[in-house]
C-alpha cells in the first residue's frame, strides 16, 4: 500500500516534491498532491506475473478507506467504485520502458481498477471516461 501517511497500513510512504528553483529549506508544502491513501499495488508471484492497481487506501481490517470529498458512484454492475480525492495517476511510456520512450497518456485508476481519462481537475466530482 502506498501514500503520503505514516500510519501502519502504508507499507511505501511517498511525500511531495518541491518543484523548479524552489528552495527546499523555506520552502514548505501546504496542500499535498498525494492521498493519505493513495492506492494498495498487487503483484500475482506466479505466470503470467500480473500487477493490479486499486486507487484508495485500506484500514486495518481491509475495508476501503475515502476521503469524504472523494467522487463516488455505483457501476452498472451495482458495485461501487470511485477516486481518491487526489487521483491515482499511471501513464505507460511509448516504446516501452527503453531509453528511447517517450511519455504515453496519463490516466486515472478507480478503486476497483478500472482505468479512466484524466478528470478536468484532480480534485473534480466527476470521472473521466472509462478507457
Amino acid at each position: 500500500q502506498v501514500g503520503r501517511s505514516t500510519e501502519s497500513p502504508i507499507d511505501f510512504v511517498v511525500t511531495d516534491t518541491i518543484s523548479g528553483n524552489q528552495n527546499g529549506d523555506e520552502t514548505q508544502i501546504t496542500q499535498s498532491t498525494i492521498s493519505r491513501f493513495a492506492c494498495r499495488i498487487v503483484c500475482d508471484r506466479n505466470p503470467p506475473y500480473t500487477a493490479r492497481i486499486f486507487a484508495a487506501g485500506f484500514d486495518s481490517s481491509k475495508n476501503i478507506f475515502l476521503g469524504e470529498k472523494a467522487a463516488k458512484w455505483k457501476n452498472p454492475d451495482g458495485h461501487m467504485d470511485g477516486l481518491t480525492t487526489n487521483g491515482v495517476l499511471v501513464m505507460h511510456p511509448k516504446g516501452g520502458f527503453t531509453e528511447e520512450s517517450k511519455p504515453g497518456v496519463w490516466r486515472e485508476i478507480s478503486v476497483c481498477g478500472d482505468v479512466y481519462t484524466l478528470r478536468e481537475t484532480r480534485s473534480a466530482q466527476h470521472r473521466g471516461k472509462l478507457v
